[in-house]
């Protein structure tokens, strides 16, 4: 018994080990993509096994019969399926070499197996808060279960289902939606089956989801555009066109341009479209005025468009002829009149048959009118001819306007008017006629017609003048317009030449006086100022009272003795001298009357004062800032040294007796 087990179990081991080797896929999932009766069949399944050469079969059984299916690109006929409208059990055999396994097995029945197709969006319309939908319909075009989810961006989904009509051409459905607010949106749906024969919910089959679409705000604005003509060649202008792309939450989602470019003039609603998911776009067009649309196209809608007219090229005064027409082209002539001589009208005249001879006996005489010649060969547009023309000429019927003189002076005057308008020329202007009439004489001057301006030379002082302007086209002159004047005397003014040199001489002066202000300033920083003697204020108090009127100079002599003769008493000084002198090593002299004291101060006559005091000197001992330091260098016969202390002037002289007198 034990050894039986044994070798059972050796077995199933043995067989594991190699049905390990394969590994089963999962179920089938057999279905058709609309419930049409003839409908061929679609099996899917997963691999499990990574291997390569392998085979799958499909096999059904019906009853006691088993269908065997090969299957290599998993699409099967209906005709090999039997009757699909009976329950079958049906599974998927996988071999890999000589290995076989099966997927699990599944009942079902065929014809309820209806799987169609993901949902596609055709169109969206977002207004006021509702946002409406339009899908397209099964290839069966009957009615459909769908299933819509929405979220707000990184939110989670809200999902609500609604159904279909059969017998139209495309499905609808309206979602309800906040305001100001982006949203993202996913569809799926399934087919309506027959309730007696597919009651199993193993049956209803739902679509793919479609890809999830941004619905963004409506574009509320004409986009704004901007354009610039780049240059002109062999008769084309190159424009490049800008615009601004709408707010964030209208362009959601992406957002196309579309632009409508008039190119033909002589064919009416002969545009070219063309689509750009760009803001900018280059383009060429002919020298006649162009008009070009653009509208901004999101998901749920499209903008107001914008029309922008790019005029044509600015009038000339001469006809433009930069090539010859062949016969293989296609001729437009285009011709209008111009208002005031000088603005487009509304009204164009258009033709693709007539000459220019033709249209130039059609036009109001005397009346300014301008036109284009185009032609197009290989679908390339372009201007060959562009010309101002009047069928007949005549003279001006008015004088130039506000005839003024200025800059006048002794010798010349300068007479300036405004332009003859183009209206009231009737014809080319080739000149204008100017005649001076004065002192006996007049002149004959041409000015060119695109100037109004004159200088008028040589003229004599104080005289008077008449001036006569007149417009002069092919057919004769127009009236004139008159204006007087008189020159000024020699005596009267100066000359713009002398007034300019005196000009330059007054300029010159001032900036002399400029300068010389600034130097002065600036030496005063540089060099300070000599201190001027400081003398205390206490001092005049007593003079405040005194009548200085009467107030006279006194000068009065005093001695200075060196330290060093403080020692040795003299035998002329007294003994309160004496001690005033050891004291203070100086003292002051007094004279009370000059008589009493010359026989006192004879033996100090060779030292005499030259210095000035204060006035109040009297009664006050003079101090020396610093001693005096004697050295055999310095004591030399009639040396001086002058010094100025606190407002006062010292003068020290030195004798040969070691005196110094101050």
């Amino acid at each position: 018994m034990r050894m039986r087990v044994a070798v059972l179990l050796l077995v199933v081991s043995v067989s594991l080990t190699e049905a390990a080797g394969c590994i089963p896929t999962t179920s089938p999932r057999c279905y058709k993509n609309s419930t049409k009766q003839d409908e061929d069949f679609n099996c899917e399944w997963d691999k499990r096994n990574s291997k390569e050469n392998q085979t799958h079969t499909l096999y059904i059984r019906d009853g006691k019969e088993i269908i065997r299916i090969h299957v290599r690109n998993r699409f099967i006929p209906l005709e090999d399926l039997g009757n699909t409208r009976k329950e079958k059990d049906i599974w998927v055999q996988t071999q890999v070499g000589n290995l076989t396994c099966n997927s699990s097995k599944i009942s079902v029945i065929l014809e309820c197996l209806v799987k169609y197709s993901k949902p596609q969006i055709t169109s969206m319309k977002r207004s006021a808060g509702i946002l409406n939908l339009t899908l397209d319909k099964p290839i069966d075009n009957k009615s459909v279960l769908y299933e819509i989810r929405w979220r707000e961006r990184g939110s989670k989904w809200q999902n609500v289902t609604f159904e279909t009509e059969d017998s139209t051409m495309q499905d609808f459905y309206k979602l309800h939606l906040q305001k100001q607010t982006i949203y993202q949106i996913q569809l799926r749906r399934q087919a309506k089956l027959q309730p007696s024969l597919c009651e199993d919910s193993l049956h209803t089959l739902w679509s793919d989801w479609s890809p999830v679409v941004d619905v963004p705000l409506e574009i509320s604005l004409p986009p704004v555009i901007c354009w610039a003509e780049k240059k002109w060649t062999n008769g084309t202008r190159e424009i490049n066109l800008i615009w601004d792309e709408p707010p964030a939450k209208e362009s959601a989602g992406g957002v196309e341009y579309k632009l409508n470019i008039t190119v033909w003039p002589c064919k009416k609603n002969s545009t070219k479209e063309t689509s750009t998911s760009n803001r900018s776009y280059k383009t060429s067009i002919t020298y006649s005025e162009a008009r070009i649309s653009i509208i901004a196209i999101n998901f749920v809608g499209s903008s107001p468009p914008k029309e922008i007219i790019i005029p044509a090229v600015k009038y000339l005064r001469d006809c433009y002829k930069p090539s010859y027409i062949t016969k293989s082209n296609k001729i437009c002539l285009e011709w209008y009149k111009l208002e005031n001589g000088e603005t487009r009208t509304s009204k164009v005249n258009k033709s693709s048959k007539n000459s220019f001879k033709d249209i130039e006996k059609g036009v109001e005489k005397f009346v300014r009118h301008y036109y284009f010649l185009h032609t197009m060969s290989k679908k390339h547009h372009k201007t060959v001819e562009m010309c101002p023309f009047y069928s007949e000429q005549g003279a001006p019927i008015k004088g130039p306007g506000n005839v003024i003189i200025s800059e006048l002076t002794h010798e010349s005057a300068v007479v300036s008017w405004l332009s003859i308008p183009v209206a009231e020329q009737r014809g080319f202007l080739l000149h204008y006629l100017i005649w001076i009439s004065g002192q006996g004489k007049m002149t004959l001057h041409k000015v060119p017609a695109n100037e109004t301006s004159f200088r008028i030379k040589n003229l004599h002082p104080g005289a008077s003048y008449t001036i006569y302007i007149a417009g002069k086209t092919i057919a004769g002159k127009g009236p004139n317009s008159t204006v007087n004047f008189e020159t000024r005397s020699k005596e009267m003014g100066l000359s713009w030449q002398d007034q300019t040199i005196l000009s330059v001489c007054v300029v010159a002066l001032l900036c002399t006086i400029i300068c010389s202000v600034a130097v002065r300033r600036f030496r005063s920083k540089l060099i300070p100022e000599v201190p001027s003697p400081v003398i205390d204020t206490a001092e005049f108090i007593g003079l405040q009272n005194q009548n200085q009127s009467q107030m006279k100079e006194e000068v009065h002599e005093f001695v200075l003795l060196l330290r060093q003769d403080l020692d040795k008493p003299s035998e002329n000084d007294t003994p309160e001298q004496s001690t005033l002198l050891q004291g203070f090593g100086l003292v002051v002299f007094e004279e009370e009357d000059e008589e009493d004291e010359e026989g006192e101060v004879a033996d100090l006559s060779s030292m005499k004062s030259c210095c000035y005091p204060n006035p109040s000197y009297r009664g006050q001992m003079l101090h020396l800032p610093e001693p005096f330091h004697m050295t055999e260098s310095t004591l030399k016969d009639n040396d001086t040294e002058s010094t100025y202390r606190n407002g006062l002037f010292f003068e020290t002289r030195i004798t040969e007796s070691d005196k110094t007198s101050l």
